[in-house]
């Protein structure tokens, strides 16, 4: 297979027969991977290498699902694919490409609203409106099982041993102790460095392989294959399944002003450190000058703070 990608547009590649295909690692053409019941779930067993006793059975999900609670803003952020399953798990699947100054305080920021929301829902399930009233009123605190799940274009992973981590709340005690374990496993990121998988997983041996060899190489870069949910997934990927009108819609829907502004803060805040560094170098230099001319410190103090 040929991956040669199309001239115009860096989301579409065409193989040796000509055929196009959308690149997923975008958050538009991610959500036309994901935009399947089964793929999601089974995307999701296989990132949390979920047993048959614990696997996700039904979901429901939505694209984009806004952030509304504590967000003034007219243009909220929004979540690229929120899921509810039927036992009451609530995830969140977001689709990185730009890892910049912000990005740790936005997985917080995702995964307060996600844990919010999930609350909220939760309360409002069949299962828990199920429970006697004296039960709910005790469980009033209960939150649902939440789990944030980043898949990342740029490394994020200080280590380079490993192409995915599990981050959640531990006790400082026990960590340097050496015994420490999550304080709660109801509340956790899945954390996957798409680079560091490329290096350290060859071919595809697994489901996991295969949809994240897919997510960060695209169709050209997987086996072909006679599984129902991934030939399906690849097919929803076809550029000519697409409607036209689609197709124009997801070209004007590439562009991600959110990334756009945390990359021009970043930029900012890089340009005030650098001018922060070069006044502190400039007045070292003026200090040990003054100090060479026996000026006393409290004087030199004085004339660094006039501006």
């Amino acid at each position: 297979m040929s991956d040669n990608a199309n001239r115009t547009k860096k989301y579409i590649v065409t193989n040796e027969l000509g055929e196009e295909f959308l690149l997923p690692k975008y958050a538009a053409t991610f959500r036309i991977l994901m935009d399947d019941k089964d793929t999601i779930r089974d995307v999701l067993n296989s990132l949390l290498q979920l047993d048959r006793d614990h696997e996700i059975v039904d979901l429901e999900y939505e694209f984009e699902k806004p952030i509304d609670i504590f967000m003034p803003e007219n243009d909220p952020a929004r979540l690229d694919v929120w899921v509810h399953t039927r036992d009451n798990r609530y995830m969140n699947i977001e689709m990185q490409n730009k890892v910049h100054a912000f990005f740790f305080d936005r997985m917080q920021l995702y995964n307060s609203y996600l844990t919010l929301r999930g609350k909220y829902e939760f309360n409002r399930s069949d299962y828990f409106l199920g429970l006697p009233e004296e039960e709910r009123k005790y469980r009033y605190y209960e939150l649902p099982e939440t789990v944030s799940i980043w898949l990342c274009n740029n490394s994020v992973l200080r280590s380079k041993d490993i192409y995915k981590d599990v981050w959640s709340t531990y006790s400082e005690y026990e960590v340097k102790s050496g015994n420490a374990l999550p304080i709660s496993q109801k509340n956790r990121y899945i954390v996957v460095d798409l680079p560091n998988f490329l290096q350290l997983r060859k071919g595809v041996k697994t489901r996991e392989d295969f949809w994240l060899r897919l997510i960060s190489r695209g169709p050209l870069q997987v086996p072909e294959t006679e599984d129902p949910i991934f030939a399906n997934a690849l097919d929803r990927l076809r550029v000519s399944r697409m409607n036209p009108e689609l197709l124009k819609a997801l070209e004007a829907n590439m562009f991600d002003h959110h990334e756009y502004e945390a990359l021009e803060a970043e930029a900012f805040l890089n340009g005030a450190k650098q001018e922060r560094e070069k006044n502190d170098a400039r007045d070292c230099k003026r200090a040990d000058y003054l100090r060479s001319q026996n000026v006393p410190e409290n004087v030199i103090s004085t004339m660094l703070a006039l501006k």
